[in-house]
């Protein structure tokens, strides 16, 4: 069953969304009147989604995924201009299947939601830390330091979604 989401609670329903989503593998698709894309969030780890505001207006609603360069740990998957609506559908034990967010225009976007990876956090961490292994030239004997400096940045990361 979809439930609309009322546009003045947009804001922290997308928090509440994104803390009980993270690290979702995610199919996004979108549909417009010419035609339908389809992308697969499989070896980046989905992190959630925020409103892009004109002064009050929202302008735009953006999908964020991991990034393993730990100076910018989250890219813009897709931004979703002049959005109008979001549905959210769960499944029959109650989880987030899948949020579509149409557009002012008629496009639709579609993001269903896999299974949660217990593996993807540490996954995430693991490659940001072989980034900093790797721009420090491949030197031995930091690798406790590079994964906490991985852990803080993907867990700051975590919770700009969140908060």
């Amino acid at each position: 069953m979809a439930t609309e989401v009322k546009r003045n609670n947009w804001s922290q329903f997308l928090r509440r969304f994104n803390a009980a989503n993270q690290y979702r593998h995610a199919e996004i698709s979108l549909k417009d009147k010419q035609q339908e894309k389809r992308m697969a969030l499989n070896e980046t780890p989905f992190l959630g989604m925020t409103l892009e505001k004109k002064g009050r207006l929202i302008g735009a609603i953006q999908l964020f995924a991991g990034n393993v360069d730990p100076d910018r740990p989250s890219f813009p998957v897709l931004s979703i201009k002049d959005p109008s609506k979001i549905t959210l559908e769960k499944d029959a034990e109650g989880r987030d299947r899948e949020v579509t967010v149409t557009t002012k225009e008629g496009a639709a976007v579609h993001i269903n939601l896999g299974q949660h990876d217990q593996s993807l956090p540490e996954q995430f961490v693991r490659k940001v830390a072989y980034t900093l292994y790797e721009r420090r030239g491949r030197q031995d004997g930091h690798d406790q330091e590079d994964w906490f400096r991985a852990e803080k940045t993907v867990k700051d990361t975590e919770l700009d979604f969140v908060r």
